[in-house]
């Protein structure tokens, strides 16, 4: 690997320890120790993004954080998802009518991204993700319901590639994931109680493009409690009108939804 190769490599092993961690930023010594950098290599990193704004040093707690120059990359980047535009004004809908909270998520390579969010009024929110967050595929209902319209082949290399981080979610285990996109494929939706935040629940659909490939899902998440059989069907009910509006208009305006799948 050729010195340039070693500098991006670092660089994201840094963004990624950063994203990690708390929203007070970690010391040059905590992103060595989670980076397997020697803390001078760290130091350097980090002083050379921090001069260029991708990331900002508490002037008090010396520690790094993200800075706002990626939220502002962020933002051009999320201008590319015309599925951002479609799908507000139906997640707002959900919400109203369920009164818990829907997540719009991309894939990024065999990530789940969270790029939006709508919340309803019921007092205890089910806040299982921020917007930005990711989530290796497989983990949550959205990510099986994003597994479920990929080939065979795709599914088991992205539940390979996560095996790790997917066995460290709380009920899950790589071989149950197979069976949950099997039973997504079958009903049309993913549903998971409880595997990822104990007492939450989720139900996901999938959106597809004109020729049929996932590139988003929409998903709501709720209190166990208030996940039984007859309120899942309900709530998917919501999900499959909200995603053919969404397909319909978007085919109708002739825009391209995309999305960053990295593969």
């Amino acid at each position: 690997m050729d010195g340039g190769s070693k500098t991006i490599e670092r660089i994201e092993h840094i963004l990624h320890a950063l994203e990690g961690g708390s929203n007070e930023g970690l010391s040059a010594a905590e992103v060595a120790a989670a980076t397997g950098f020697d803390k001078a290599t760290a130091y350097r990193a980090l002083i050379s993004l921090s001069r260029i704004g991708i990331l900002d040093r508490d002037q008090q707690t010396r520690k790094f954080r993200l800075g706002i120059y990626l939220f502002n990359l962020g933002a051009v980047v999320a201008r590319r998802f015309s599925v951002l535009a479609h799908a507000r004004q139906e997640m707002m809908a959900i919400a109203r009518e369920t009164g818990d909270t829907v997540f719009l998520s991309v894939r990024n390579k065999y990530d789940s991204v969270c790029i939006d969010c709508a919340t309803g009024a019921y007092p205890i929110k089910a806040q299982t993700l921020t917007v930005g967050e990711a989530v290796p595929l497989g983990v949550s209902a959205g990510g099986v319901a994003m597994l479920a319209t990929m080939p065979d082949d795709e599914v088991r290399h992205a539940i390979q590639f996560n095996a790790v981080e997917i066995g460290s979610f709380r009920s899950v285990r790589p071989e149950q994931v197979y069976e949950h996109v099997e039973l997504a494929r079958r009903d049309g939706y993913a549903h998971y109680a409880g595997h990822v935040v104990a007492g939450m629940g989720a139900v996901a659909r999938a959106i597809r493009d004109s020729s049929g490939k996932g590139v988003a899902v929409i998903s709501v998440t709720a209190l166990l409690d208030r996940l039984n059989a007859q309120r899942v069907r309900f709530i998917d009910e919501l999900l499959k009108t909200a995603v053919t509006e969404i397909e319909r208009r978007a085919l109708l305006l002739g825009n391209r939804l995309e999305s960053l799948t990295g593969a």
